[in-house]
């Protein structure tokens, strides 16, 4: 078979895959939409007032007092997970330490939707598999900026403001800017009159980032140094709003750093979590159930619809063991 014969083979292999795979999507009713939301318009983008700690509040608010009370009870804080034990009737024990001391609990099912490098503590002891740990989170800082505007040059100005989402920064630009959000030409009230208001993310990795000394210097923790000095060593290359704005430094009003931000879905990502979830089973865990970013995307709507998911999941489990 010659190469453009072997060419033209995996091309149809494709194409009959991606075919197929929108297919079956299309065989999948769209969900009805509740009536007691608002029905977005296309394209928008949304906002909390107060903040994303906004959302968490409304749901704690409806456990407590609304449709989903019964579960407030349930719903415990401060306990942290230690040990997860396969008894042998395939019920599992797990161990939490809590404000009040060691508590033991028996469950046919567990959900971890706790980040892969802590799912991997409590499974090292069961030498389930080193996949988990295989999974990147890279450092990642969210710089809160503001410039005068002024600063913005002229060409990038529309009926004289600075209009747009923003911009994103693919890493063959060279910039250790992932993007940048206008935040004060999609929101109202975000900066005085005469300013603009923009929120970027700076990624890295452990071999041009020292992080520990970034997150010192970010936090004060240090006891020396500004937040415009903790700028600096996430800004050694240009960062997206240098090629807006006249070299004027900007007012850096926030620096927060995450040693292990979100997880990225680089080449082999998928095959990891198949290789996770394949030696949980090799070893009896069938009842365990992986979710979080990692799993489903780091999106907030891919969290949400990756809930549902394992939520169908976890219910078809447990049919097994419901009365007939």
């Amino acid at each position: 078979m010659t190469d453009r014969a072997i060419l033209f083979s995996c091309l149809c292999c494709i194409i009959g895959g991606t075919i197929k795979t929108i297919q079956e999507k299309n065989k999948v009713p769209t969900p009805s939409h509740d009536p007691r939301f608002p029905t977005p318009k296309g394209q928008t983008v949304g906002s909390f007032r107060k903040g994303p700690m906004m959302l968490p509040d409304a749901i704690a608010k409806s456990w407590r007092y609304g449709l989903y009370g019964r579960l407030g009870s349930n719903v415990k804080l401060l306990w942290r997970l230690s040990a997860i034990s396969n008894l042998d009737n395939g019920v599992y024990e797990l161990t939490y330490d809590t404000p009040e001391g060691v508590v033991s609990l028996k469950t046919r099912s567990v959900v971890l939707t706790i980040p892969s490098y802590l799912a991997n503590n409590l499974f090292r002891p069961l030498s389930v598999t080193d996949a988990l740990t295989k999974f990147y989170y890279p450092p990642v800082a969210a710089v809160t900026i503001s410039y005068p505007k002024e600063a913005i040059r002229r060409e990038c100005l529309i009926d004289g403001e600075l209009k747009g989402f923003g911009q994103l920064h693919p890493r063959s630009q060279g910039v250790e800017t992932i993007g940048t959000i206008h935040s004060s030409s999609l929101f109202p009230n975000r900066a005085p009159a005469g300013r603009v208001f923009a929120f970027e993310l700076h990624w890295g990795s452990h071999q041009h980032w020292n992080h520990q000394q970034d997150i010192r210097s970010a936090s004060g923790s240090s006891g020396q140094g500004s937040k415009e000095d903790a700028h600096k060593p996430l800004c050694s290359r240009p960062s997206s709003f240098e090629v807006l704005h006249s070299y004027k430094p900007p007012l850096v009003l926030g620096v927060r750093v995450w040693p292990q931000a979100i997880p990225q879905f680089l080449v082999g990502h998928l095959d990891l979590l198949d290789a996770t979830r394949s030696a949980l089973k090799d070893i009896g865990f069938h009842g365990i159930f992986l979710g979080g970013n990692y799993v489903s995307g780091v999106a907030l709507g891919r969290c949400v619809e990756g809930a549902y998911e394992v939520a169908a999941e976890v219910s078809n489990f447990l049919s097994r063991y419901a009365y007939k």
